[in-house]
Parts: C-alpha cells; sequence; structure tokens
C-alpha cells in the first residue's frame, strides 16, 4: 500500500506540474506555449496502464506509443516545431507525456500487484484444488476406501508454512488483523503453489489452522511421500520466500483409517525441526518427480 501511494503522489505531481507549466513566468510572453494535442495525449498514457494489456508490458513501450501518437500529431500540425525555442517546446512536451506513462505504469504495476494480493487473500484457488476439511470427508473416504479394497499405499501429509518468516512489520493497534491477512495470504498462495506441482488425484485440504495444510496422495508410499514433502518444502521456498515444515502418515503402515493418519502425521509435523534442507534432502529434490 506504502508504494502504490507514493507512485500516485508522484503521478499526481507529475500531472499537475504538466497542465500548469503555462503557468510558469520565465520572463517573456507565452514561452510555454504546448499544443493543445500534448495534453491530450497527456491524459491518453495516464489511462493505459489501467488496463491488464499495458500492465504486463515494460513502461517503454507505453512511453513509446505515447511518442509516437505525439510526434504524430505534431507532425499533421503546420506550426514549426524545431529551430531556437520551438525545439526546446517539443522537447518538453515529448519530456511532459513520457514522464506521465512512466508515473502511470508504475502506478499501474502498484494497482496489479495489490489486485493479485487481494484475490489471492479472499479467494480460492481458480481449479478448485483448496477444499474445506468437512467438505473434503467424501473424498478422503473414498479414497481410503479405494486403498483398503485394492490394497495400496496412502499417505497424508500435513505441511506448514510459517507466515513469520515473511518478516512483515506490523502495527501494534492492526497486529491481530494484519496476522490474520498475512496467515490466510501464506495458506492460499501456498495452495495455489502446491496445485500446480501434484496430481489432479491428490487432494489439498484447509486445515483450519493458521498456515496448514492436509495432502491426501492416493497411490504414494512412506518414502515417496518424504521425498513429495522435501520437493514441495523447497518449491515454497524458493517460489513464495516462506519456510515451512510437513509430517507424514501412510496406509496402512500408520493406521488404517484417516483420523489416525491425521494425528499421526501431525505428531511427526511437531517433531520436525524448521532449518535448511541437508545433503540428503537436496539429493532427494533432484530425484524424478512422484508421480502415480
Amino acid at each position: 500500500m506504502s508504494s502504490l501511494r507514493r507512485r500516485f503522489i508522484m503521478l499526481l505531481l507529475w500531472l499537475v506540474t504538466s497542465f500548469n507549466i503555462e503557468r510558469l513566468d520565465l520572463g517573456s510572453v507565452d514561452t510555454l506555449d504546448l499544443e493543445p494535442f500534448t495534453y491530450a495525449v497527456i491524459a491518453v498514457v495516464v489511462f493505459l496502464p489501467l488496463f491488464g494489456v499495458f500492465q504486463k508490458r515494460p513502461a517503454i513501450l507505453v512511453i513509446a506509443l505515447g511518442w509516437i501518437v505525439l510526434g504524430i500529431g505534431l507532425a499533421l500540425d503546420p506550426s514549426p516545431k524545431f529551430g531556437g525555442l520551438h525545439t526546446y517546446l517539443t522537447f518538453v512536451e515529448f519530456a511532459l507525456v513520457g514522464g506521465a506513462a512512466l508515473f502511470a505504469h508504475r502506478v499501474g504495476e502498484s494497482l496489479a500487484e495489490f489486485r493479485q494480493a487481494v484475490e489471492t487473500i479472499t479467494l480460492r484457488d481458480k481449479n478448485d484444488r483448496l477444499h474445506s476439511l468437512n467438505d473434503a470427508q467424501e473424498a478422503v473416504q473414498t479414497q481410503m476406501s479405494a486403498s483398503r479394497r485394492l490394497h495400496r499405499p496412502l499417505s497424508v501429509i500435513v505441511l506448514e508454512a510459517d507466515a513469520r518468516s515473511l518478516n512483515m512489520m506490523m502495527h501494534r493497534f492492526v497486529q491481530d488483523l494484519q496476522r490474520s491477512m498475512m496467515q490466510r495470504y501464506v495458506l492460499a498462495a501456498t495452495a495455489r503453489v502446491l496445485a500446480c506441482h501434484l496430481r489432479r488425484t491428490d487432494l489439498i485440504i484447509e486445515d483450519g489452522r493458521p498456515g496448514r495444510l492436509i495432502l491426501v496422495t492416493p497411490e504414494t508410499s512412506e518414502e515417496k511421500a518424504l521425498l513429495l514433502g522435501d520437493r514441495l518444502v523447497r518449491l515454497v521456498q524458493d517460489r513464495l520466500g516462506i519456510t515451512a515444515r510437513y509430517g507424514v502418515a501412510a496406509f496402512p503402515d500408520h493406521s488404517l483409517t484417516f483420523e489416525d493418519l491425521l494425528d499421526t502425521a501431525e505428531r511427526h509435523l511437531r517433531q520436525a525441526p524448521e532449518k535448511t534442507l541437508d545433503a540428503s534432502a537436496q539429493e532427494a529434490l533432484n530425484a524424478p518427480e512422484v508421480r502415480a
């Protein structure tokens, strides 16, 4: 928010200067007599970054587009554009358009980041990969029944992302609110990363506790689940800068019911130290991905 506010103020100051520059008294009458078309171009380049297609492009694209439009407009005007004072005025016009485009593009970038953060906090994954524990009960029991009937392995991974690792400064008067929003953001962002690297048959469940996700991975033994857990922890660290840890429980080695598997995975989670990966874990990350 501070970045957005700062960039918006810079844009506002630039626009105020641009639309009042002709009022400056430089010792002669009408020294800064800019073409009216210049102000129209400034207004256009300010609104362009509000559209998503321009927010994803480099700022130089908006600047160049503004300069091209301004150049065409000045070329169609019969008044001289170069020579003496005219060269100075032309330079000022291009500078005003370029500055407005640059500051507007930075505001557009901040707006896009703000919108993405809000969507991440308030919306579930677009592919509906993140489920609440109550909603996932039927799917979990279906997978458990299939594993019992077919005598196939199934693992439960409890992964916990630490929101404190973001090192965000919180004002004491809004500490609780910011902590809640930060935890929700970490949870949603982590779920999005996991959804891109898990199979469609794997379930991602919201535990209800801060930063806690439950992964149900059919056809995955304990050994493969440990490899998968190491890989997911590193992904969360690399993509989001968030430290995480996990605990694993496997069917039928640890238990025959989902509730007992969940308790075992949580117990292993509490025993898991929050530390960087050692050499063996790094070797595991380089192993082929766990797939059915």
